[in-house]
């Protein structure tokens, strides 16, 4: 089998119910939510999928495409290097992955190692919020069948960041999963049109030990994304767990996190830090070390698909993360493009996982069309 060619589309995507602003980014507004697409041909008819990140790098064309075309996409590892070089569009390798389930008829999750079918999901809220609607949210998430949610938390004080935590956990009591998400190691790389609150390690320290007592699961990103001498303080001193590393590029960033004991749980992405061989070969290491692993996307699709697949494939990793924020963007608009959305099974609280071949998942063609960038 050998690759013919490669083709990419930058969508638009739809308008979402109301504006928001995510949290990531202050003073930054979401109108809507687009995407990207990858597909990938090859002689014997089979056609990759897969999303190559937030936005079409022009390296896929003029530096990705004419490397491939003409190779065979099982020889992964020997692809390794020209994305490596690229050093973007590591989002491209999942529909190499995506035709190599299809040639094999399995699911992706099962060639990886099939730890499970069904995978916990937290709904992921996308802004910071005042206690009154967040616990609002929260309920609203709790009566649709999640069992876990995350909240956004890095207001102007400590004191403003308890009270939504203290609200919702009052709201949904003990049982329902509690993640937080301070939103520190953004920097360098995110565009912040207005400056958010820096914290430094006392701040993350107090935080996480209110967290604590509030019974709260883990704390994402509290502090810089190198700052790897406070990030293992904080680590050896909070009980709770400590989370981070999606903003991290590079199998050797991973493995500063993990043998400076900088988190708990490691949470690497192919869109940003490597392609999916590369994550495998993270997440692996994260558990040699007795580490939590939970690679997620944020930009949904056929990545957040790629990430279900890996994050049941593997025994270290607790959750998967699903945008659905109740303020205006539910878990299918976050995979809007896709003919059939992957729905959380109120029962359990999990999402089950495709069982068709490769990603196991097919494309809105009439959708995609239509929000298509002309450009």
């Amino acid at each position: 089998m050998k690759i013919t060619d490669i083709q990419c589309l930058q969508l638009d995507g739809p308008a979402l119910d109301r504006p928001l602003h995510p949290a990531w980014a202050p003073g930054s507004t979401w109108s809507k939510f687009g995407g990207t697409i990858v597909k990938v041909f090859t002689d014997e008819g089979i056609v990759g999928i897969g999303s190559p990140g937030y936005t079409v790098s022009p390296l896929i064309e003029t530096w990705i495409k004419p490397q491939l075309v003409g190779t065979d996409p099982f020889a992964l590892e020997q692809h390794a290097r020209i994305f490596d070089n690229a050093g973007t569009a590591w989002g491209v390798e999942i529909a190499l992955w995506d035709i190599i389930g299809k040639a094999c008829g399995q699911p992706l999750y099962k060639l990886w190692g099939g730890y499970r079918d069904r995978m916990p999901a937290y709904a992921s809220f996308i802004e910071v919020s005042t206690p009154d609607q967040r616990s609002h949210d929260a309920l609203d998430v709790s009566d649709a069948g999640w069992r876990a949610a995350k909240l956004r938390i890095h207001d102007r004080t400590l004191q403003e960041d308890i009270a939504q935590v203290e609200a919702v956990r009052l709201a949904v009591g003990s049982e329902f999963t509690l993640l937080v998400d301070a939103n520190q190691a953004q920097q360098p790389g995110t565009p912040q049109p207005e400056q958010g609150p820096f914290w430094r390690f006392e701040r993350a320290l107090h935080t996480a030990r209110e967290l604590q007592r509030l019974g709260v699961y883990w704390l994402e990103e509290p502090l810089g994304r190198y700052d790897f001498d406070n990030l293992t303080r904080l680590a050896e001193s909070a009980e709770i767990l400590i989370a981070g590393g999606e903003n991290n590029i590079g199998l050797h960033e991973y493995r500063w996190l993990v043998d400076r004991n900088c988190y708990d749980v490691i949470q690497p992405e192919a869109m940003v830090g490597q392609t999916m061989s590369q994550l495998r070969k993270a997440c692996a290491y994260a558990e040699m070390h007795h580490k939590l692993c939970a690679p997620h996307h944020g930009n949904g699709g056929l990545g957040f698909i790629a990430h279900l697949h890996l994050c049941a494939a593997i025994r270290n990793c607790p959750y998967v993360e699903v945008f659905h924020d109740p303020g205006g963007l539910s878990s299918d608009v976050f995979q809007w493009y896709l003919a059939e959305p992957i729905q959380l099974d109120p029962a359990d609280g999990c999402m089950p996982l495709p069982q068709k071949p490769g990603l196991g998942v097919e494309l809105d063609e009439d959708k995609i069309r239509r929000y298509a960038r002309a450009d």
